[in-house]
Parts: structure tokens; sequence; C-alpha cells
């Protein structure tokens, strides 16, 4: 897992009008444009992007701020509260013993 990838690009999504445009595309569009990140993200790191896995990317060590503008700029179908849900459940299973 490259977390500086994944964390610049959520830094991108903040000054790139045009990504979060590609974002809120179809799926495949979606898909290409985060695999067309620079500096690369890895395909198990596009996967959890796509899929809005905010709680699982901050349990691997991604910046839970950067996260946040997934769901700031509501992008991938990611809310704030989708966000703030998927936070703390991941967060919650670290309490249960349960964290992958």
């Amino acid at each position: 897992m490259s977390v500086y990838s994944v964390n610049k690009f959520c830094r991108r999504v903040v000054h790139e009008p045009e990504l979060r445009e590609a974002l809120n595309g179809s799926r495949p569009t979606a898909e290409a444009a985060i695999w067309a990140a620079k500096p690369p993200l890895s395909e198990e790191e596009v996967c959890l992007v796509l899929d809005g896995e905010v709680g699982e990317l901050g349990l691997r060590g991604c910046n839970y701020f950067l996260l946040h503008q997934l769901g700031r700029w509501e992008v991938l179908g990611m809310t704030l509260k989708i966000h703030g849900e998927r936070v703390r459940a991941a967060q919650a299973m670290i309490g249960q013993g349960q964290a992958g």
C-alpha cells in the first residue's frame, strides 16, 4: 500500500475540478481517472478508493483528513455521512480486535 499515492490522490480531488467531474461520472470513467493518478495507485488501492472504503484506507495508514475530502466533495457516491459511518465502523473493528 502506497499511503503517499492515496493521500496525493485525495488532495488532487480538492484542487482539480475536472478530476471531481470524472469521479462523479460512470463507474468506468471514475475508474479510468483513478488509474491515471500520478503517482499511480496499485490495483488494491484503486479498488478501495473506487468502492469508497475510507475506513479501511485509514486503517492502512492513509490520512483521514485527506480521505474526508472524498465525502466533502461528494465524489464516487461518497457523502460526509457515509464517510463518517465507514470510518466509525473501521474504528469499531479495532476496538473488537478484528482490524485487517
